[in-house]
């Protein structure tokens, strides 16, 4: 109907535009030569036939409008398999309200009843296609209709599929990609058409008859663990379905869910170092955090109790962005088993921190819900104190000092918990390194690998000096391959292609200095350690640093590992990798806490080599002085 009203218009109307476009068709006039009584009854009949015509025209715009809901918030679901749903439903997870819907993107054939394309339903699992199971959408869904007002209903449009690239939602690729893909893949493809994207752009329109798009969610990275290259074929994809589905990015903002995070052994956890800067690329996306979420065996893939979380966490972040609460309604009607999913039982004690002066901690906190299950609720708490300053949810131990510091969560239910942790700042406390497990031993300098980003990238024809203290639990060799991460000169893996090969020192189990002298070729802004030859056990590090030779500024941060924030480095965690903060009393010298002559400078294997006033004459390397290890550049 719209089409013949464009075609007189001489192009596409806007939607507020089509009724006007109608009226100006009934008091359009034409010149006609009437020569006789005949031709005046025809022009009579014409207009009369014309406007009759119009008449109906504009009677079907008004009906198909009056369908559209301004109530009925719509939002876009795409990815691979956790946004499909891997996770077998419970119970509990049978229980859902029929203001939250689904529409069918396939024809379902098992379901009872079964499911028509194109329609929509109450969004009982699975929603995604027969066979899938609970996802990122179905706890979205539950969550929104608890928190908005009773006359206001969800709908999910969601096509995804397991295992597939962010190549698979791009069109003119897919052919190319499902070249080299099994069947299975092929077959995953076929259910939508050879072609996701349009499936998913066909749906969103008719969903668009209904009600208003408000959102985008995205669940897809495995396939593309670690290349950068995804961030710009994510914003690809998104500003497609912008354009397509005539919408504007400050009304549909993308949210992006991180993979399983590193701190459950996520396999493809490196990827999330590459979803946390999607915003910098679609300035209108917002990251949805994974930490704490339990996986199933495989690492890959959520437990049912991750999915809830994860898309409690994407709702809680649709919903800030639309300046609402993260709290149900007040007289939300729920069913038992479901309230207690989201009702907090307790916060979960934390054990006195000791932090040494200079260092930091980043607070953590945890709760037990009503159902048994446990969350990190560190993205919704806050914490507070009178005695400490806290930065970017970071103690900083300024000074010596011992003191509290006060967490407080309110759950969905609006039930406010507080918690208090005492925290001491300390000279005497124990140092810390970066412990890095490698997992099963490698056969390859490659096969493990830590990498740390850069504050400030290196300027391409400058000289720098790497510096770390290392030592493993077995004997071994180590590798330092900076890299211009940034580059799009990309290798058959997706990675940087852009790097150097700098020497291979042997590494024992007792700390020893490792230097490398780097003239950069690129403006490197990583440093790849290849501990590949290491063996299993752990690999530790302490005191890394890298400064351009002759200056004085570090462009690592927190080298020293005297806080435990630690997001500047990451692991090949599909190689079953992993990495953390941990005490260690083997830094240089078993003495380490009973060397404090604070006139006397010793090296790392106990020798005094000077007094304090003898300092500037100490050559560039690492020291034990007042007990505690100190580098000098």
């Amino acid at each position: 109907m719209l089409g013949a009203i464009e075609a007189i218009g001489g192009g596409k109307l806007k939607h507020s535009s089509q009724i006007y476009a109608i009226r100006y068709l009934i008091s359009r006039n034409f010149t006609i030569s009437l020569q006789s009584k005949s031709h005046i009854v025809i022009y009579k009949t014409i207009m009369m036939k014309r406007q009759l015509l119009v008449g109906i025209l504009l009677s079907l715009f008004l009906k198909a409008n009056a369908a559209v809901d301004e109530n009925f918030y719509i939002y876009l679901c795409f990815g691979q398999s956790n946004m499909e749903g891997q996770a077998q439903p419970e119970t509990v997870d049978n229980t859902v309200d029929e203001r939250f819907r689904m529409m069918a993107c396939v024809d379902f054939n098992t379901t009872t009843p079964k499911r028509t394309k194109g329609q929509w339903y109450t969004a009982n699992c699975p929603i995604v296609r027969d066979w899938t199971k609970i996802g990122m959408a179905d706890y979205f869904g539950r969550t929104m209709v608890a928190a908005l007002p009773s006359d206001v209903k969800i709908g999910v449009v969601d096509v995804a599929i397991g295992g597939v690239a962010i190549e698979g939602f791009i069109s003119e690729e897919v052919e190319d990609y499902l070249k080299n893909q099994e069947d299975w893949m092929k077959n995953s493809f076929a259910a939508y058409g050879n072609d996701p994207y349009k499936r998913l752009v066909e749906m969103a329109k008719i969903a668009q008859q209904s009600g208003v798009i408000k959102g985008i969610l995205l669940h897809q990275g495995e396939s593309n663990n670690g290349q950068t290259a995804w961030l710009q074929k994510v914003k690809t994809v998104y500003e497609r379905l912008l354009t397509d589905l005539n919408l504007k990015a400050e009304d549909v903002p993308l949210f992006a869910g991180e993979t399983v995070n590193a701190d459950v052994n996520g396999t493809c956890s490196a990827h999330n170092a590459i979803i946390a800067q999607l915003p910098s690329v679609i300035p209108t996306s917002h990251v949805v955090y994974s930490n704490g979420c339990p996986c199933a065996s495989d690492n890959i893939h959520f437990t049912v109790s991750g999915y809830r979380t994860m898309g409690k966490r994407y709702a809680y972040e649709a919903l800030r962005v639309m300046g609402k609460d993260t709290k149900a309604q007040a007289d939300y009607a729920w069913n038992d088993a479901l309230k207690k999913v989201y009702t907090l039982d307790h916060l979960n004690k934390v054990e006195d921190i000791l932090i040494r002066k200079g260092g930091g901690k980043v607070l953590t906190l945890w709760g037990t819900f009503a159902d048994g299950h446990l969350e990190n609720l560190v993205n919704e708490a806050t914490f507070t104190s009178t005695d400490f300053t806290i930065k970017d949810g970071m103690i900083i131990g300024s000074e010596e000092k011992k003191g509290v510091v006060k967490a407080s969560y309110t759950d969905f239910l609006g039930t406010t918990h507080t918690l208090d942790i005492n925290v001491e700042v300390s000279d005497l406390a124990p140092n810390h390194v970066l412990a890095i497990n490698n997992g099963v031993a490698g056969k390859e300098q490659w096969d493990k690998e830590a990498i740390c980003q850069l504050a400030t990238p290196m300027e391409k024809g400058k000289t720098y000096i790497i510096r770390a203290m290392m030592r493993g639990d077995n004997n071994g060799n180590c590798a330092l391959w900076p890299r211009w991460d940034a580059s799009t000169h990309r290798d058959n893996w997706g990675n940087s292609a852009d790097i150097q090969y700098l020497a291979t020192n042997n590494i024992t189990t007792t700390f020893s200095e490792i230097t490398w002298r780097c003239t950069a070729n690129y403006p490197h802004d990583v440093l790849i350690f290849a501990i590949g030859k290491m063996g299993a056990g752990n690999v530790y590090l302490d005191n890394v640093s890298c400064i351009e030779e002759g200056g004085t500024t570090e462009m690592i941060t927190n080298g020293n590992f005297e806080s435990d924030k630690i997001s500047n480095w990451s692991i090949l965690s599909w190689a079953g990798m992993s990495l953390s903060v941990m005490e260690d009393t083997t830094t240089g010298i078993q003495y380490l806490h009973t060397i404090r002559n604070n006139h006397v400078i010793y090296s790392l294997q106990g020798i005094k080599v000077g007094t304090a006033d003898q300092w500037s004459q100490q050559p560039a390397g690492t020291y034990i002085v007042n007990g505690k290890v100190i580098l000098k550049r």
